[in-house]
């Protein structure tokens, strides 16, 4: 998906923008962290604000994930679309456009960060991801059982990321285009 990868997590809570920096301090109330915290003071040279900011910027790999994959592995499943797997009904070399119509696509991601200190101490931070997102005009382009273009629509939604149960990000937006289309190389298989 080259360039259209950058229409990501990361993109939408503006992660580069409006870094969470500090955010996890809020979360260091949580049991959890508080434990981590206090491991890494004891630690050789445990410097707890260096590892919060390491943390924090993890946060950005948890967030690199890309919004057409989060959207093809919810119409992938949609009877709508599974019908052009049909080669009776819907010819390989004919190419048809699908109107998704006003639809909601949920998304909920659960990664974690796992800490290790001097091969001592291990553990690790949980994160839940959730995303709401109401889509309008979108038009698929199927051809042979593959999606193989997202034509444009527009989009809202909103997002929030936990840690350990801790709100670190929270987003909603008002309605944006999507980008014009999204070229799919050789297709994603629908099944």
């Amino acid at each position: 998906m080259n360039d259209d990868q950058k229409f990501t997590l990361n993109a939408f809570f503006s992660f580069g923008k409006e870094s969470p920096e500090g955010k996890l301090a809020g979360a260091e109330s949580s049991e959890k962290i508080t434990s981590v915290k206090e491991k890494v003071l004891k630690s050789a040279g445990g410097n707890w604000p260096l590892a919060s900011k390491n943390i924090e910027e993890k946060i950005g790999d948890l967030l690199n994930v890309g919004i057409p994959d989060i959207l093809l592995g919810a119409w992938k499943k949609y009877q709508g679309v599974r019908k052009y797997l049909d080669r009776e009904k819907y010819p390989p070399d004919e190419s048809y456009l699908v109107s998704m119509g006003e639809h909601t696509v949920k998304s909920e991601h659960h990664p974690y960060i796992e800490i290790i200190i001097n091969e001592t101490f291990k553990s690790r931070l949980d994160f839940e991801i959730s995303l709401s997102l109401d889509l309008e005009g979108i038009i698929l382009k199927i051809q042979d059982g593959k999606i193989l273009e997202i034509l444009t629509g527009s989009c809202k939604g909103k997002g929030i990321v936990k840690c350990e149960n801790f709100v670190i990000l929270e987003k909603e937006s008002g309605s944006f285009p999507l980008p014009g289309s999204i070229k799919l190389g050789d297709g994603v298989p629908i099944r």
